[in-house]
């Protein structure tokens, strides 16, 4: 039977499930590119009869098989990824007395962001500081001090009572090493939409760039290596990678 399948224009979603923790298959979101590269490993013999030389033999090893793809959904699982982090919800809640130092001119990096209800008062005592005169808070709830308010003192001791929103802490580089199992759901423009999935059984990520700044929508580029799935067991069946197409 002939094979009808000619161009390829794709779209897709990627889904990653960590083998360490499993879950189930979880979108990483919208990605603008996706490829798979068998890595060769030249190996070559020189013809040592003749003057002048020439090769003998050669033979081609596979060294690595690389997945790149351009994730561009920020999501917490996808920055952790990136920077070899962990990702841990943390609930809206409220502080009361956190201490810190106060510098006119100068931020006070508060504990937890998107501080609301923000009172603040000189740990000596006396009258809490006004918002708007000695004080501003800036994007994520964090006082800045004016130059003139209350805050006269270098190092001043003050306590702070607020409420803080719900986030996600991301810790660096404490969770380098994560096997992960990646499915490609793909569909062919050029085949009115036809489905392929591409299985690679067993990854492992480069840490990724991330880029915070800059003139266009922001993402991380994604390396990772195919490694062997022993768990694999079968005449002709690829530890690695496979390709679904539909017909």
């Amino acid at each position: 039977m002939a094979d009808l399948r000619g161009a390829f224009l794709g779209v897709g979603k990627i889904y990653l499930e960590d083998l360490d923790d499993p879950k189930g298959q979880i979108q990483i979101g919208n990605c603008n590119s996706l490829t798979y590269e068998a890595q060769a490993q030249e190996i070559e013999e020189q013809d040592y009869t003749t003057p002048g030389g020439g090769l003998d033999t050669s033979v081609q090893r596979i060294s690595a098989v690389n997945v790149n793809y351009n994730a561009r959904h920020f999501k917490a699982a996808n920055m952790a990824r990136a920077v070899y982090g962990s990702a841990t919800g943390v609930a809206a809640g409220t502080v009361t007395g956190e201490e810190a130092k106060a510098w006119p001119g100068a931020m006070i990096d508060l504990k937890y962001p998107g501080a609301t209800s923000v009172v603040i008062t000189p740990a000596a005592g006396g009258a809490a500081l006004v918002a708007g005169t000695d004080y501003n808070l800036n994007a994520a709830g964090f006082p800045e001090f004016t130059e003139g308010g209350a805050v006269t003192t270098a190092g001043m001791d003050v306590e702070i009572d607020y409420s803080y929103a719900k986030h996600v802490n991301i810790q660096a580089l404490v969770k380098s090493g994560k096997r992960f199992r990646m499915v490609f759901i793909g569909l062919n423009d050029a085949r009115s939409g036809k489905p392929v999935v591409i299985r690679v059984h067993r990854v492992n990520h480069s840490p990724a760039s991330l880029s915070f700044i800059g003139d266009e929508f922001q993402g991380m580029e994604f390396t990772a290596k195919a490694e062997k799935d022993p768990t694999i067991i079968g005449s002709s069946l690829s530890q690695y990678l496979e390709i679904l197409d539909v017909d």
